[in-house]
């Protein structure tokens, strides 16, 4: 969405500008002179109009995520890590049960009960690491 160029630029707006002429600098697309007059010159306008030129001959910036998103996307993974460690040590102490009543009945067959606890949640946990996959949040 192109903006006014009558409008009058934000803070944000020169931030933002700013960051893409770093970025720009960083990629080797302008020289260190060119990113401190035009860094002057970001902090200078007043409008959209104004602002606009100082990047217009640079590509588009794609954000990098933020320390937030990042954060998140760790917690995120930390909490799936821990509720799979939940299903195991469930999982552990279903089956040692079942295998203790097993022994004692003097090994004959018994039904194995363990399926119905941890077959619904661990399917539950495979859909939910496999969603987390394809969002992408795996790194």
């Amino acid at each position: 969405m192109v903006e006014d160029p009558s409008l009058r630029a934000g803070d944000a707006d020169r931030d933002a500008a700013a960051a893409a002429l770093r970025e720009a600098y960083a990629q080797g697309r302008i020289t260190q002179d060119e990113l401190e007059q035009r860094l002057d010159g970001v902090h200078a306008a007043k409008t959209y109009g104004e602002l606009a030129p100082i990047t217009s001959d640079l590509p588009a910036v794609h954000p990098r995520p933020t320390v937030a998103e990042d954060a998140e996307a760790v917690r995120h993974r930390r909490g799936l890590r821990a509720a799979w460690a939940s299903w195991a040590g469930v999982a552990v102490i279903v089956n040692v049960v079942w295998f203790a009543s097993w022994a004692a009945a003097g090994a004959s067959p018994t039904y194995y009960w363990p399926i119905w606890v941890m077959g619904p949640w661990g399917g539950a946990m495979v859909l939910a690491t496999l969603t987390q996959r394809a969002r992408g949040d795996d790194s």
